[in-house]
């Protein structure tokens, strides 16, 4: 993976949790990324969808106004959003199999399970990215959670 593999993406952050959003901001920017936005309930997120061209999504699945899931769902289901094709990963400490399905019925783009190595999430972020703006035909795999296609 070379150094600054996510160098001109646009990423937002979603996650309510402080240290976690610090935590995941260092390692983006670690990774290359110098465009980070950062918000820490779904009022803040929304900000950001609605003014920003952003290239991914890191959304916490269980935030204090909202949940993950649920902006994903509102995310793909607005037409007049220009980020309504963003790629979406899902980034929590949880791993049941009925929050896992939620995701991929969400059409979230990938399900990482905290805590995650700078090297998966990087590589992750690509392949999503990479997948949703058609430079790559197949879906990424999460290595985390698995699904079936």
């Amino acid at each position: 993976m070379p150094n600054e593999p996510l160098a001109g993406l646009r990423i937002l952050v979603v996650e309510d949790t402080a240290s976690i959003r610090t935590l995941v901001i260092k390692l983006l920017e670690r990774l290359g990324c110098a465009d980070v936005f950062e918000a820490a309930d779904s009022e803040t997120a929304w900000h950001h969808l609605r003014r920003q061209t952003l290239d991914a999504v890191l959304l916490d699945y269980e935030l204090q106004s909202d949940d993950g899931v649920s902006i994903a769902w509102q995310v793909r289901g607005d037409e007049t959003l220009a980020n309504k094709d963003v790629a979406i990963i899902l980034l929590t400490s949880h791993d049941e199999v009925s929050i896992v399905d939620a995701a991929r019925k969400a059409d979230i783009d990938a399900y990482l399970v905290k805590p995650v190595m700078p090297d998966r999430l990087g590589k992750r972020i690509l392949d999503v990215v990479n997948h949703r703006k058609g430079i790559t035909n197949k879906p990424p795999r999460s290595s985390e959670v698995s699904w079936t296609d």
